[in-house]
Formats: C-alpha cells, structure tokens, sequence
C-alpha cells in the first residue's frame, strides 16, 4: 500500500520506520531536506518537496499528519479534502472547536480519523485498566502520573498541550470518567512558555466508587526520565511503568510486591497496523480506540486545565 507522512521529525521518522518494516510503499513531506534525504537513505521513503504532492496522488489513501501541533487542525482538513483517510498526531488541534469540526469532516467524507494518542496501544495500560475494571485493588483513592524528561528550551511550545496530552488520556482511558475541581499550576524556568506543571483534578468514575483525586507532574527539566503511573487503592496499590511496560501490584496491608506478567509490545507499530487494517476493511474506529470524538474529550479536558493554570513566576 502507498501511504504518506507529512513531517519527518522525531516523531514522524517513527511512522516512516514502521510503514518501511510493514512494507509499505511511503512517500514522506518535510520542509527540512536532510530530514527527507535521511527517511530516502534509512527507510527507501520517496521524498517529495511539496505535501500536496502527496495529497494529489489519488494512489496514496492513507496519511500519518506529523508536524507541529499548530499545524494539525489546516493539514487535516486539507487531507480529508483530498480524499485522505488520516492519522493525527496528538493533538488533533489547538481547541475543540477545530477538533470538532475535524471530525464532522470526516465523518461527511466517510474517512477514517486516528488520532496519535499512542497510550491506547500499550500493553501495560491496558493490563492496569483491567486491574481496575475487575476491581483488583478496591475502591481507588488516588492517581498519579510523573511524565518527566529533560528537553530543549522551545521557543513555540508549551508543556501542557505537548506533554500533557499523553497522562490525561491514559486516565481518561482507564477510568471514563468526569473531571472537575481542575488546578493547574504552571512555570518556565528557562523560556517564557510553560516547561514544568503540577495538574490536580477530581475524578467521578464509574468503575470506582466515590471521588478520585488525581495528580499529574509535567517536566521538561528533569534529566531522570519517567513515565510512571501509580494508583491507590483501598485494598491494594499499582504501580506502572508506561514506557518499560512493567506492572506491579502491592497489597497494602502486608507491601508484599507482586509483578504482574505483561508482554510488552511496540505501541506505533500496533497503532499503525490497526489504522491500516482500519481502512483496508472499512471498519468506524470506536471507543476506546483513539478515534476523533475520544481525541476531543482529552482536548476538552486540556483546556480546561489550560484555562485554571497559574503561573507560579
């Protein structure tokens, strides 16, 4: 299958690998040229100057959209102008009127619209969310998710949007539930923009009786890289590595640890194989597949907690 990649950054390099190992034929976009010359010499890609050279050709149906976030909400419609059946990088715009204007899009085109919220393909998140369902560990107390890294100082970004995307939806994945009583506090060390923030909220869900609080910890100053998921629990306690994959549980009264067994798997690659068998099929992505309508629910929730934000310089 001829597929497309608009953006071929660190992030769109990774759709271009996995397109290449599934043996697509992948033509890929980029205003960079030695971007474009690496994704030729690396993965066979077929560079072109120009995206609409890839948004022309009635041959390619599908379309992983990997530029700045910015970008995401014009390229979109663009795509689905085009006749593209499209993959979003997270988020799917910068508001949920774009999003939801994105999605009516696509469903009058009849095409098909994931969003890169790429926690919905790990094994260990959807280990924890069954943990839960089956109501392992009790009535749950709190969740916490530390996402920390050390990244660049951005001239263009904020860690809310970028980073914050990711945590809101691996809770919104497990719980469904509504938040409220949302708290953001905010500060960039180093740029103007938000590089670190602490996000509490709670949480009504209905796999969990009464009200969860939730806590969230975005860094992008921390050299100790971490993506860590915790929940307590009335009975016992969860702890999940999201990136190594791993799952543990510990029973509260005893803090005996047991590690639960979990294959861990390569989320993009999944991810794009089910976009693919998606379209090849002709099969509506549902719930709770990152589809369109998923997508804004987090963006709902992101402003929200953009518009409680205090910067705390």
């Amino acid at each position: 299958m001829k597929v497309g990649v608009i953006g071929v950054g660190y992030w769109g390099k990774k759709h271009v690998d996995e397109y290449s190992s599934l043996l697509h034929d992948v033509f890929v976009s980029d205003m960079d040229e030695k971007k474009l010359e690496f994704c030729k010499t690396k993965f066979g890609a077929k560079p072109v100057n120009d995206y609409h050279e890839i948004l022309d050709n009635e041959e390619i149906k599908i379309v992983s959209i990997c530029t700045p976030n910015h970008t995401h909400y014009e390229l979109a419609v663009e795509a689905l102008n085009a006749g593209k059946n499209i993959l979003v990088e997270k988020p799917m715009a910068m508001n949920t009127e774009d999003a939801k204007a994105i999605i009516q899009l696509a469903d009058e085109k009849k095409l098909n619209l994931l969003v890169g919220h790429i926690f919905r393909f790990n094994n260990a998140i959807d280990k924890a969310k069954q943990i839960i369902r089956n109501n392992e560990i009790g009535k749950v107390y709190t969740v916490s998710l530390r996402w920390l890294t050390l990244e660049p100082v951005f001239q263009d970004r904020e860690i809310l949007f970028d980073l914050g995307v990711h945590p809101i939806d691996i809770i919104d994945n497990i719980f469904e539930g509504i938040a409220s009583n949302i708290f953001c506090s905010t500060r960039g060390f180093r740029q103007k923009n938000a590089e670190y923030a602490t996000i509490n909220y709670s949480l009504t869900s209905p796999f969990s009786e009464g009200r969860i609080l939730v806590n969230v910890e975005l860094s992008w100053l921390d050299p100790m890289r971490e993506r860590t998921l915790r929940i307590i629990g009335s009975k016992k306690s969860l702890e999940v590595d999201c990136v190594g994959q791993k799952v543990s549980i510990v029973d509260n009264d005893s803090r005996e640890i047991t590690n639960i067994e979990n294959q861990p798997n390569n989320t993009i690659r999944d991810e794009l194989e089910f976009f693919i068998e998606s379209v090849t099929h002709k099969k509506n992505i549902m719930e709770p597949s990152p589809n369109g309508t998923v997508a804004k629910r987090v963006l709902e929730i992101l402003e929200r907690v953009k518009n409680s934000s205090h910067d705390q310089r």
